[in-house]
């Protein structure tokens, strides 16, 4: 009994480490799977990707093929084109000799020409060097005669009625009496003078063609800034325009846009419809959204630190009034607006409230309130 009792557990020990191995045999079965799985998966995918070289590969040597036989075909023509040019080339070579001979005769007779050059310039110095002799032995005379320069010769004329002349001309002279030596200083001053307000003339032009320029510099920078600003100040406009009214567009025209400055500017506004009209032609409460559009425009361009507006919702309904004051609240958060109203729609938007009461005896009082 005892030795079936050992039997029987070395049995079941062996039925255990049996039971054992099947479960690593199951597990390395199972790794060996997914492992050949995936390797399988694997080399499918890179013989699908050979597969796929292997098209590229025979269109691109379809390719290399057709483009070998066009650049066959391209060599052909060029080996063509080579051996023409290879014939012209020749012919011209044969062309440059015959030029190159025709040079050589040029050359020859070039060096003749220069050897009766060289002797004509020879003949050229030596009749310079005359020239200059004459010349000098002219300026000799004429230095002689330069004091008898402008004198009339009188060849029809005796001797005696030159003198005549001369004596008549002597008692001519004693009759003037005596010259005036400062005539010439007097004259010289006076030249000097002129001199002097001819060179302030020319700065005086000057200066005003100067002065002329800066104001047209200064005119076309004050009309660039001015339609910037315009610009900025139109866009504004129609935007805080569109915030309140959802009916219409405006915009701002000027009258005269070649020279802004000679003319005025318009207001265009278009409610309904498709025509739009002047700010004169609107309602009371048309007429208040466009101005307060156009307050508001000029605020967003250049901001003030604090407005005041005086009853400016008085002819707007209350659903113009709430738009309006949910407007101001938006701009309130970068500056102070001190508003008088009696509309609740304004009212019921602000932050401080002060009213102002008169009692029996005529007194005023004040009453504030922190919404």
């Amino acid at each position: 009994m005892a030795e079936l009792a050992t039997f029987e557990e070395k049995r079941n020990q062996i039925n255990e480490e049996l039971a054992e191995l099947n479960g690593e045999i199951k597990n390395i079965g199972i790794q060996i799977d997914t492992i050949h799985l995936k390797e399988k998966e694997k080399i499918q995918q890179i013989l699908k990707q050979i597969l796929k070289e292997e098209d590229e590969f025979k269109t691109e040597i379809d390719y290399i093929g057709k483009e070998t036989k066009e650049k066959e075909e391209e060599l052909k023509k060029k080996e063509l084109t080579a051996k023409d040019f290879h014939s012209k080339f020749k012919a011209l070579f044969e062309k440059r000799s015959s030029i190159d001979q025709e040079i050589t005769k040029d050359e020859g007779t070039i060096s003749s020409k220069l050897d009766q050059s060289r002797q004509v310039e020879i003949r050229q110095n030596t009749l310079t060097l005359k020239h200059a002799e004459k010349a000098s032995e002219l300026s000799g005379l004429q230095q002689e005669f330069q004091q008898y320069e402008g004198v009339q010769l009188l060849t029809n004329r005796t001797e005696e009625q030159l003198k005549y002349e001369i004596s008549k001309f002597e008692k001519m002279k004693s009759e003037i009496g005596t010259v005036n030596m400062r005539a010439l200083e007097i004259y010289d001053n006076v030249e000097k003078e002129y001199g002097n307000l001819l060179e302030k003339k020319d700065t005086l032009v000057n200066e005003k063609e100067d002065v002329v320029k800066m104001m047209e510099e200064i005119e076309e920078k004050k009309t660039d800034l001015f339609m910037k600003n315009f610009d900025v100040v139109n866009n504004n406009f129609k935007s805080i325009f569109s915030q309140l009214t959802t009916k219409g567009d405006a915009n701002l025209e000027l009258e005269n846009k070649q020279n802004p400055f000679e003319g005025g500017l318009g207001v265009k506004v278009r409610i309904t419809g498709q025509k739009f009209l002047d700010i004169r032609s609107l309602s009371g409460g048309e007429k208040t959204l466009t101005a307060l559009a156009f307050i508001f425009s000029i605020q967003e361009h250049e901001p003030a630190s604090f407005y005041i507006l005086d009853e400016v919702d008085a002819a707007l309904d209350k659903r113009n009034s709430e738009k309006l004051a949910k407007l101001v609240a938006k701009y309130a958060e970068k500056a102070q607006y001190i508003i008088i109203s009696h509309n609740d729609g304004i009212i019921s938007e602000a932050s401080n409230l002060y009213g102002v009461s008169m009692d029996e005896h005529g007194i005023s009082k004040v009453v504030s309130l922190k919404v």
